[in-house]
């Protein structure tokens, strides 16, 4: 069985890790009973069928990683198209970024470094207009590169969606 994310959390200068673990119910209370023995692990979210928000961090992270391992952010603005789509609901239960810097906040505590800054992600937010897929841009790319764009976006929401139905399947076992 594939295990969950696990990423490092800083808190009040303590590193801590963030774990997702899935509980069958018959064995959920004596794992909560063997939790209140260690003062030091804290329940952070709980959720009845299996989702939490981890698992939408889970899935975002997936869906970057395979972006950024098949090559379809060819130019650090790239991640602003994800982050336009995002604030248009795309994909249900996302956060909604106010500013790049919350968008890039976000992909750093997922764990990834190598991102663009925030003028690259708020020059280029700028530039779209409309309604994904419909989007037009303000600095009149050639088809080609509008297709590219939108494509950049279809390709996240097919990586999310399959990293999410991996999540369905580990949890249906």
């Amino acid at each position: 069985m594939k295990s969950g994310p696990i990423s490092s959390l800083t808190n009040l200068g303590k590193m801590k890790k963030e774990i997702v673990l899935l509980i069958e119910d018959s064995a959920y209370e004596k794992f909560m009973g063997m939790l209140s023995l260690c003062p030091q692990v804290e329940v952070v979210s709980e959720a009845m069928d299996g989702v939490s928000d981890f698992d939408v961090d889970y899935c975002m992270a997936c869906a970057i990683r395979e972006l950024c391992h098949y090559g379809v952010f060819r130019f650090s603005c790239d991640y602003a198209y994800i982050m336009a789509a995002l604030n248009e609901e795309v994909v249900k239960d996302v956060p909604f970024f106010y500013t790049p810097m919350d968008f890039l906040s976000y992909l750093k505590s997922l764990g990834f470094e190598n991102i663009p800054g925030k003028t690259s992600i708020y020059d280029t937010i700028n530039k779209i207009k409309g309604s994904f897929p419909n989007w037009t841009f303000t600095d009149h790319p050639k088809d080609i590169e509008v297709r590219r764009r939108i494509n950049v976006v279809k390709r996240f929401l097919n990586a999310f969606g399959k990293a999410k139905r991996g999540m369905s399947e580990r949890i249906s076992e």
